[in-house]
């Protein structure tokens, strides 16, 4: 890993050279010098021995500054790289082997990206047609493969009603569901895609309330960790937990050692619980590739990586009524405006900013003694 002061480093060391010049250039001028005299004594113009001690003189006054400059740069910056601990050679290999490092991964991740895309338009497409000819929609279960109808969302998984709106989340959460009641014998296990910066934990305990009350798991309780702690954590602290629902934050720098040792403790015939994990897309994606031995245990993915401005509003529309409250225009248009503060698709954060409003709404209308579950502009 670079260090953090050698891009600095470089930088003053360009700038010092811009300033004195760079001693070749300058030795380069020296030599010039004396062609330029060997030449005038070949053709007869300055052969005179005065004229040599000129030339001579000339040169020698222009090497001296060359080489005092020349010093000047060296000690400043070894001054520098000594008070930094910074050795040119080993930067300069580290930064190589980091920079390859940097664009294989770049690389991979735009391959990636290029082939979900494809896929979504793909997808699009086949969507726009089945709606447009009224068909049913067709869609895979995951266990079987089969091409089977897309159904409906059982009313009991009202948490993920508010989801329904936004395209592709809306089927993956659908099929998941409907395919774990059917496959009862299967793991029931999540994985919850999103981008760099989202939040997506709110949509896990969605998941994991919806599962309690379909019936899906035997306890209401829900554990969340962040995947470094749970690398350093024992899980004796999860037997409470037995029946629920643990969900694992930024689950692409979970240990492959440590999920291996939560799958099998989540097992039926230990302590029954459903694993749900949420990360950056490309970090899973990565974390599964190179652990295969484990993707049986997750079936079920949750794409939520492309929902857009549009998508967090039909959100905040269900999140509203699922609360069991109301809001006009105003107020979504005061949410909309909130979401440039926001990184793209943080649904955590944007949850937290719609509970931060009906906060404030229950205290306006407590203290004017009123119960009408309404939101203002002026809650938002």
């Amino acid at each position: 890993m670079k260090k953090p002061f050698a891009t600095a480093y470089d930088a003053i060391k360009k700038l010092l050279k811009s300033l004195f010049g760079k001693k070749e250039d300058i030795e380069g001028k020296g030599e010039e010098g004396t062609a330029t005299e060997e030449s005038a004594e070949n053709t007869g113009e300055e052969s005179s021995s005065e004229a040599e001690a000129s030339a001579g003189e000339t040169s020698e006054q222009e090497e001296a500054p060359a080489t005092e400059e020349s010093k000047k740069i060296e000690k400043i910056l070894a001054n520098i790289a000594e008070e930094e601990g910074i050795e040119e050679e080993k930067i300069s290999k580290g930064e190589k082997a980091e920079q390859e490092k940097y664009e294989k991964e770049v690389k991979k991740r735009a391959e990636r990206a290029a082939k979900r895309e494809a896929e979504d338009k793909k997808k699009e497409a086949a969507e726009a047609a089945a709606e447009k000819s009224g068909n049913i929609k067709m869609v895979v279960d995951p266990v079987t493969g089969e091409e089977i109808p897309l159904g409906a969302l059982p009313k009991e998984a009202s948490y993920l009603k508010k989801y329904m709106r936004i395209p592709t989340t809306s089927d993956d959460i659908t099929v998941a569901i409907n395919s774990i009641i059917k496959h009862t014998d299967m793991p029931k296990n999540i994985v919850i895609l999103g981008r760099n910066g989202f939040g997506t934990v709110k949509v896990g305990e969605d998941f994991a309330r919806s599962f309690y009350d379909l019936g899906l798991v035997k306890s209401d309780k829900i554990a969340k960790t962040k995947a470094k702690q749970l690398n350093k954590m024992s899980l004796d602290t999860l037997t409470k937990l037995k029946g629920g629902c643990l969900i694992i934050e930024n689950a692409g720098l979970v240990s492959f050692n440590k999920l291996v040792e939560v799958i099998k403790d989540s097992a039926p015939d230990n302590n029954d619980y459903v694993v749900i994990l949420t990360g950056e897309i490309d970090s899973l994606a990565n974390f599964f590739e190179e652990n295969s031995d484990i993707v049986d245990s997750f079936i079920y993915l949750i794409d939520i990586h492309k929902i857009k401005e549009r998508g967090m509003m039909h959100l905040a529309r269900g999140y509203v009524k699922e609360k069991g409250y109301k809001a006009d225009k105003s107020v979504y248009d005061k949410m909309k405006n909130s979401l440039k503060s926001m990184e793209e698709g943080n649904i955590d954060r944007f949850i937290k900013f719609i509970d931060d409003a009906i906060e404030k709404c229950d205290k306006r209308e407590a203290a004017a003694g009123k119960e009408d579950k309404e939101i203002l502009p002026s809650d938002v």
